[in-house]
């Protein structure tokens, strides 16, 4: 018998997004367009085909518009969550792939996925048919001939079921699906069912009564309050059972001869969007590219194109194993083992290289006892300059059309084996070949897009004072770390008695599964289709159970212990944390932290200036915090040219009052806290591009009321709305924006066919020129603070760069000094129509001084 693989597309795609946007490397091409859940879908789609060897295949999608469903009740679906950006934007790239398979996909307005499916499957009866999905309510189509593939949590397994397996599972038949969410509903589908009737209850009465029909007409058999909820549910459960029976007679149009599977290689489809180990996967040569590498003992010539690159393993700096350096010469690399190269004084004179991570270079230098060397160029930064949507360094690769034996992704898991000397050297000598081949176009294109100011004036400066940074190090006190750990230990202990209190009995609060059961099961909780016990799940059960309430407070403690409590713990050396700051891992061009990440401790709660206390100055020296205040919409009043904003901060006004002001119609005596905390989510929401939706629901409100808020914004503040239009018509005409320092954001989302990524594309070209400009400034007021320190050489250092805050360590008798010092030197760096304003204060510790 030939088979058929009908494959449920939404079904498919949403949980491989959701089960991947967590981690810690995000999945994007180096134009920045995600591509996680693309991946997981192709990866999960092909295990499918090699499981069941299909003969015809169709991959059925939701046409995202309303169906006959909603028409027979209007709130079907009405509960769902607007979808994240990322993963709107995904949606046409999957079709995009689908095509270039050669896979037919099929959708159709007034109709979902499972119609399509249910009918397809209906009209091939002499077909052993097989349905991939995540969705159980497909279980209804299960017949001697069809059978549903479940998809595992996990994305690496997946679950067959046949007629005998869903009787051993649920005691139901096929049918008594549609039975079964006419008496619970299903909260995903909002599908209402019979109010207090759960699964245990339904599944007890359909094993009694067969059908939605048989229990009504034996109710008279049915006692106490189940009778009550039964009679008081009976249209909504006839309702419910219509709603969730899935519609089989559409006339498809295509025969199962258009089904017939011819797949092809989608190759193109893998390069265009970065793809690189399906790439391999589908049998590309160009993948495999090496350079021959020769070891020498000693350098007797100028290595071509001074490119110099530093052989070493991928772990943080502090534990980096240095192996050696490596160089082009003609066609070949060669590799200089670092034993080697100490003993060649030579070799050791010449310094003026361009490499491609000069920070990480200097640190390897520095820890080998050799002079830090001065780079001339660095490649990473100058590339990602050109390709800022490239955030990782195989995504930066592609861009540049660098082709390597191996992936760094791969280099950097242990369970492969590590970043060994006999696998990074072959790398870095074909990364060396291929940047000597490329440094002129690199350096040439940041002429061409008039960025070469931004990489020499800020971000090659920037270099050193980071690496400095991150030799220096902050104190972190471990026996008061020690101390907290303790008592947020005790207080999670006194949480756990509490929560097992609730629920009877001791259980693996961490465990989903475990925690799924106690709400659900035990306790009887509304917990909808997916028994989800995520955060947004528990905050809607907080007025439902107090049990909900312990759990959120268990779980921030929980976080805190692995995030900071532990996590830190491990990073102290010496006494102090050196994190590591990274200039090519935003697209804003913000700098981010890793190793330990020092920039997402929290100043909203006591928890985190608990965390922050532990970071403390030496004896005699005091901590100095610098903050920009309102940076960014102090550069949207100017780049704006707004000048109701501008006067604002020339007269040092509070502009979230005076934006309240507006709002309201009031004087600023007149404004409530409440007043100003809607003026504030309203003037940073029209920084990030917020619709009247999205402000909507930050504040709950309703969208007619956000929309006014919005009109009457724009209405006092009219240059800004000017603005945002123009920056939109730009990046249309253009695809990209630019900050004040011209660092450029490439943003194809804004020409895309599809309306949500297009909106998606608009709010970010609205926010890109605001925070990217804010970034700037905070470098240029970086270097210019170092530049002050050392024409007055002082002993003070810097130690942190936060967003908009720099933390020094300052001796005592040089406090007065600094504070003037870096005053004059952040409030001056950079020239615009409105003051620039540091707020400057000192402490022994952070938290002290912040």
């Amino acid at each position: 018998m030939k088979k058929l693989l009908l494959v449920d597309g939404n079904s498919m795609l949403f949980p491989t997004y959701y089960a991947t946007i967590g981690q810690s490397r995000r999945m994007t091409t180096s134009q920045g367009i995600p591509t996680n859940a693309v991946f997981g879908f192709i990866h999960l789609l092909q295990k499918a085909m090699a499981d069941i060897q299909p003969d015809a295949m169709l991959v059925a999608w939701d046409c995202g518009k309303p169906t006959f469903r909603h028409e027979r009740f209007e709130a079907y679906k009405g509960t769902r969550k607007e979808l994240d950006e990322e993963l709107i934007v995904q949606m046409p790239v999957v079709r995009e792939y689908l095509d270039a398979a050669n896979i037919t996909r099929y959708e159709e307005e007034g109709y979902e996925a499972d119609d399509i499916i249910g009918s397809m499957a209906a009209s091939a009866p002499d077909m052993e048919t097989y349905i991939l999905t995540s969705d159980r309510d497909l279980l209804q189509l299960v017949d001697d001939s069809t059978r549903v593939i479940l998809m595992k949590k996990g994305l690496t397994e997946l679950d067959i079921v046949d007629k005998a397996e869903l009787q051993a599972r649920y005691g139901l038949a096929p049918a008594q699906i549609t039975d079964l969410k006419g008496l619970m509903g299903d909260a995903s589908d909002n599908i209402p069912g019979v109010k207090h009737i759960g699964e245990k209850t339904a599944l007890k009465l359909l094993h009694d009564y067969q059908t939605v029909e048989g229990v009504y007409d034996h109710l008279d058999e049915i006692r106490g309050k189940r009778r009550e909820y039964l009679e008081e549910g009976k249209e909504s459960a006839f309702l419910s059972k219509e709603l969730a029976t899935i519609y089989r007679d559409m006339k498809l149009p295509f025969s199962m001869e258009n089904l017939a599977l011819h797949p092809e290689n989608p190759q193109d489809f893998y390069r265009k969007y970065e793809m690189r180990s399906l790439l391999q996967q589908s049998g590309d040569d160009a993948a495999q590219q090496q350079w021959p590498v020769a070891e020498i003992e000693r350098v007797d010539f100028e290595p071509d194109g001074n490119i110099m690159l530093a052989a070493a393993s991928l772990d943080s700096f502090m534990d980096q194993t240095f192996y050696g350096f490596v160089f082009p010469r003609g066609t070949e690399c060669c590799f200089l083992p670092l034993e080697k190269a100490k003993e060649d004084p030579s070799f050791l004179t010449a310094r003026s290289w361009t490499t491609w991570d000069a920070k990480d270079f200097m640190h390897l230098l520095n820890r080998s006892d050799l002079p830090v060397a001065d780079f001339q160029e660095d490649l990473h930064i100058a590339s990602f300059l050109l390709h800022s949507q490239a955030t990782t360094a195989d995504s930066l690769m592609e861009a540049l059309g660098i082709v390597l034996p191996e992936s760094f992704k791969d280099l950097g898991m242990k369970s492969k084996g590590g970043s060994s000397r006999q696998r990074m050297v072959p790398v870095m000598a074909s990364l060396a070949g291929q940047l000597s081949q490329k440094k002129e176009k690199i350096l040439a294109g940041l002429k061409e897009e008039n960025m070469e100011d931004l990489y020499r004036s800020i971000e090659l400066p920037l270099v050193p004072i980071l690496w400095e940074m991150e030799t220096t190090g902050i104190q972190c006190d471990r026996q008061r770390l020690d101390t907290l750990g303790v008592e947020f230990q005790k207080r999670m202990d006194d949480l756990a008695a509490r929560i097992y209190e609730l629920a009877g009995h001791s259980f693996k609060i961490e465990s989903p599964k475990q925690l799924g059961t106690v709400l659900f099961d035990e306790l009887g909780l509304k917990g909808g289709k997916k028994r989800s016990t995520a955060a947004d799940v528990l905050e809607k059960l907080r007025d439902e159970h107090p049990i909900a309430d312990l759990i959120l407070e268990y779980r921030k403690y929980s976080k805190l212990m692995t995030t900071y409590i532990t996590g830190l713990a491990k990073c102290i050396v010496d006494g102090k944390i050196h994190t590591t700051f990274n200039q090519t891992m935003t697209q804003t061009g913000r700098l981010s932290s890793s190793d330990p990440n020092l920039q997402n401790i929290s100043v909203r709660d006591e928890e985190g200036r608990q965390i922050r206390s532990l970071f403390t100055a030496p004896e005699g020296h005091v901590l100095l915090s610098a903050d920009y205040s309102q940076i960014e919409l102090r550069m949207l009043a100017h780049m704006a040219d707004e000048q109701a904003m501008i006067q604002a901060f020339l007269d040092d006004a509070d502009i979230h009052t005076r934006t309240a002001c507006q709002l309201y119609s009031v004087q600023p005596d007149e404004v409530t806290d409440q007043m100003r905390r809607v003026a504030k989510t309203v003037n940073f929401g029209i920084i990030y591009g917020q619709t009247d939706f999205g402000l909507a629901q930050t504040l709950g409100i309703t969208r007619r009321e956000a929309k006014e808020f919005m009109n009457i914004y724009f209405a006092s503040y009219p240059n800004i709305h000017r603005y945002t239009n123009r920056i939109i018509e730009f990046c249309e005409e253009h695809g990209y924006v630019e900050t004040l320092m011209h660092r450029r954001r490439l943003i194809p989302e804004i020409r895309d066919k599809n309306f949500m990524t297009r909106e998606f594309g608009k709010r970010a070209a609205m926010n890109a020129p605001v925070q990217g400009s804010a970034a700037d400034l905070i470098k240029l007021a970086m270097i210019a603070v170092k530049r002050k320190m050392e024409e007055q050489q002082v002993k003070s250092r810097l130690l942190l760069q936060i967003h908009d805050e720099l933390i020094l360590d300052v001796p005592e008798e040089e406090k007065d000094l600094m504070i003037g010092l870096v005053q004059e030197a952040m409030d001056h760096a950079m020239d615009l129509r409105v003051p620039l304003k540091a707020g400057i204060h000192t402490g022994k510790s952070w938290d002290e001084a912040k």
